[in-house]
């Protein structure tokens, strides 16, 4: 596993990057054995990373999933609001070092796109129930990304909603929101700088309602130090900034519930992971990840 993948970034409890296992399984049928594999591509990009697969009610981690994808799956792709438009995919390569352990898996017909795609097996039934986005100049949201990056320790906080999604995740009727914040005073495109200045930060959060309470989980942080930023500092003296952002809603294991895929980058590396939650249990983690970096 790279170096990026054992970092551990904590985000509301959970961890982005969790650990991997299991034993392989030997090649079956996909049809037979209920095999479902997803893909995941981030905005820009021309190909899809392999984020590992579900099967007879379990996860399989990527490296259990490489011995049953044998190119020309099919997959439908969707983005966190837009259509969902079949493709097929191509046989899983490794991006090689330092990344050895991440696969690549071209799909056609390809598409570039300036939002995460998210690929899950075309017989799965992934979204369950609509999943939107709204528009992101809601005062009310950004009032409560406000008030949380205050508690947070910026003062007067400079509120930029990046995204809004609207699902049922858990089937029960009631809509969850998770709200999407970042703003850093120098970045790269999707990347952030190495190190953070005062009042940098990315946020996501969860807004759902608990016996007729609305209550607020964050499902990932990363606010800068508030002290100035020194000429001669870097990420030897201050943390790492870290983009955290929600790159797919799905049920990505057909048992109704749609799960959050998380998408976290730093200057030289990004990584996905797969997490459940509902209500009573909060976020739980899953095997499935991916990401490169150094």
């Amino acid at each position: 596993m790279n170096h990026f993948l054992r970092r551990t970034l904590l985000l509301g409890g959970a961890l982005l990057m969790t650990g991997a296992g299991g034993q392989t399984t030997a090649p079956v049928s996909p049809i037979l054995a209920g095999f479902s594999p997803m893909l995941i591509q981030a905005p820009g990009d021309d190909q899809a990373q392999l984020l590992g697969a579900a099967a007879s009610g379990r996860w399989l981690t990527v490296k259990e999933t490489l011995l049953r994808l044998k190119g020309k799956e099919k997959y439908l792709r969707r983005s966190l609001g837009g259509p969902a438009v079949p493709v097929v995919g191509g046989k899983p390569e490794s991006f090689g070092e330092p990344c050895a352990d991440a696969y690549a898996v071209s799909v056609n017909p390809t598409r570039t796109s300036d939002q995460f795609q998210l690929f899950t097996a075309a017989a799965l039934n992934a979204r369950p129930r609509p999943v939107n986005t709204l528009p992101t100049g809601n005062e009310t949201y950004r009032q409560i990304v406000r008030a949380e990056l205050i508690k947070r320790g910026i003062r007067n906080p400079n509120v930029q909603l990046v995204g809004l999604t609207r699902a049922d995740l858990d089937g029960d009727g009631t809509q969850e929101v998770i709200i999407e914040a970042t703003y850093y005073i120098e970045r790269s495109g999707i990347f952030p700088p190495s190190v953070g200045q005062p009042g940098d930060y990315s946020i996501v959060l969860l807004r759902h309602v608990v016996r007729g309470q609305v209550l607020t989980l964050t499902l990932g942080a990363d606010v800068a130090p508030q002290t100035p930023l020194k000429p001669d500092d870097t990420f030897e003296t201050r943390p790492l900034a870290t983009v955290i952002r929600l790159a797919g809603v799905a049920d990505l294991n057909g048992d109704g519930q749609m799960e959050l895929v998380l998408f976290g980058a730093y200057y030289e590396g990004s990584s996905y992971s797969v997490q459940e939650w509902t209500p009573a249990r909060g976020l739980t983690n899953t095997p499935l990840e991916t990401g490169c970096g150094v």
